[in-house]
């Protein structure tokens, strides 16, 4: 059962991130695809690795995947926040 659930999950955060990567191709300002990068980042990761983590339970391999989760949660907006900065920094010149 938690294999499934562990799919269902998984699915879902690649059907996020497939979403994200249209709307990454389609836009044409930076900010834009900056902001469709970083749903991608967040939200499309937090859920594969969830899902990942259903599916094989709560092992080694899980623990160490939250981990790398947290991590990449206390990151990401740093990065897009400094690359919008930057961006924004840029055209004002």
């Amino acid at each position: 059962m938690a294999e499934i659930v562990g799919n269902v999950v998984i699915g879902i955060g690649v059907a996020v991130v497939v979403l994200g990567l249209v709307g990454l191709l389609r836009f044409k300002e930076f900010d834009l695809k900056l902001l469709a990068g970083a749903k991608i980042d967040t939200v499309g990761f937090i859920v594969i690795v969830l899902g990942a983590v259903i599916r094989s339970g709560f092992t080694w391999f899980s623990a160490k995947a939250l981990l790398i989760l947290a991590i990449v949660l206390l990151v990401n907006p740093v990065v897009t926040s400094t690359l919008a900065a930057g961006s924004r920094r840029s055209r004002e010149r």
